[in-house]
Parts: C-alpha cells; structure tokens; sequence
C-alpha cells in the first residue's frame, strides 16, 4: 500500500491539472481581497449617507478563515470536480490503467492509493487556498495600519478541515464519474452539470412540493450541506446572519458518507468490470 502511494504521487505531482487547480485557486482568492478591500474603500452613496459595501473589518487577519470559506463553493467544488474527473478518467484514454492493473499490486490496493494522492492533492488546495488568504488579510491589515493577530488555532483547524471536505467530496464526484464513464472529458462535464445546474434545480422543484413538505429531503444532497458547512463560519463583523438551516454536524456527516460511498462505488466498478 505505501509503495503503492508513493508511486501514485511520484506519476502526479507534477500532472499540470493539480498545479493548475492550485494556481487558480490561489488568484481566485488574491482577486476576491482585491476586490473587498476596494469595496471597502469606496462606499456607496445612499440616501442615508455613504456605505460600505463591504466592511473591512472582515478583511483582517482574525476574520480570515471566515472569508476563504466562500471559496468552497461553487468555484472550489468545480475545481475539484474537474481534477477528479481528470485524474481518474485520463488513465483510461492513454490506455495506463491496464498497465497498473498488471503490473503491480491488486486493483483495490491501486484505487486506494490513488484516492490517498487525490485526498493529498485537495489538501494542498486547502492549504494553499488558506495560505494565500492569510497572506492577503495581513497585507490589508499592514497598508490600513491595524493590529495583526490570527484567529484562534481551534477555528484555523476547522476551517482547513471544513474545505478540505468539501473538495474531497466534490472531488470524489469526478472520480467515480470518472471511473463510470473511462473518459474525462464527459466525466468532468456531467460532474460539473450537476452541481451547477441539476442538483440547485432539484432543490428548488423539492422545496416546491406541498409547500416544503419535502424539504428534508434537499438537507441529503452534497452541496448543500457544503454550503451549510461553510456558512457555519462566520462572525458579528459580516453583520446579521440567519443560521444555516442544516447544522454542521449534520454537513459533516452527510459530506463524509458521500465521499466515503463514491469512493467505494468506484472501488466496485474496477473490481468487477473489465477496463479495456
């Protein structure tokens, strides 16, 4: 298993699909302070006086965890989609997974190294989307001259935990799809129709139903509970607030259900189908 793993991370860490996730990732989020601290800057004229459209309070340090978090979805769950969908669909296009499956270890022994490196991968999206977005609350807060001081290393932990959840799981979308289709092309483009169109439709037309009788039934689906998840963060300086109507214990455990069933799902359909 461990050989296993180091050889999946010795043929991906350097595939241009994984950097390029990162990279973007890592401009998103310059772009998004960019953006607010311009906001924040230049208030809106109103009736009542000049408003900000964004306060900058929450552009600071602390409040750094609770601002990458909308950076989960929908662009990091697209992101994510599309890496897993690539990483295991092309395999099946330059004709390589025949050779791992040969050549080495069992076919469930290979899957689970593969999916190991992909968790790997989308922590160091996590990691890279966190570092950058501390990065830019600590040059905000030294060109508007306040206090430097991080949130608490409890919150930190939680944030990082709580994307990289939702990366994995909506990573392990494209994966099984992936695997499903053997291409990734239409693995990627399924995954990312999905969670950007069919699931939000889906919702809808439920919450419709006899007036949210079914509504419970909405609280099952991946990004929604991703979206509970991360609006779970936040703090008095992004002003009122409704609460998420799924709690994040209830996100997290759907979150890790999903990721641990399509995994398995894919598992299932190396073991029993033939690969050519």
């Amino acid at each position: 298993m461990i050989a296993t793993i180091k050889a999946e991370w010795r043929k991906s860490r350097l595939r241009p699909a994984f950097l390029i996730a990162a990279g973007v990732m890592a401009g998103i989020t310059i772009l998004v302070y960019a953006v607010d601290w311009y906001l924040a800057l230049h208030p809106l004229s109103t009736r009542g006086g000049d408003r900000a459209v964004v306060n900058l309070a929450t552009l600071y340090p602390d409040q750094f965890v609770n601002n990458v978090m909308g950076a989960a979805f929908p662009i990091g769950a697209a992101m994510a989609i599309v890496v897993g969908a690539l990483f295991a669909g092309s395999e099946f296009g330059w004709g390589t997974i025949k050779t791992m499956f040969t050549q080495g270890p069992g076919r469930l022994t290979v899957w689970a190294g593969r999916v190991v490196v992909f968790g790997f991968w989308m922590l160091i999206m996590t990691v890279v989307l966190f570092g950058v977005g501390a990065a830019s609350s600590v040059v905000v807060a030294f060109f508007q001259g306040h206090a430097i001081a991080g949130p608490a290393a409890v919150d930190l932990a939680k944030g990082i935990g709580a994307i990289w959840l939702v990366l994995f799981v909506n990573g392990s979308i494209g994966l099984a799809l992936g695997v499903l289709i053997r291409q990734p092309a239409a693995a990627l483009g399924i995954g990312l129709t999905y969670v950007l169109a069919v699931e939000i439709i889906a919702v809808r037309i439920i919450d419709l139903i006899n007036n949210g009788q079914f509504k419970n039934v909405t609280e099952q689906f991946v990004n929604q509970n991703a979206t509970a998840l991360t609006q779970s963060f936040t703090s008095s300086a992004f002003g009122p607030a409704t609460a998420p109507a799924i709690s994040a214990e209830h996100a997290v455990l759907v979150l890790a259900a999903y990721g641990i069933g399509l995994a398995i799902v894919a598992a299932g359909l190396l073991r029993l189908r033939d690969v050519t």
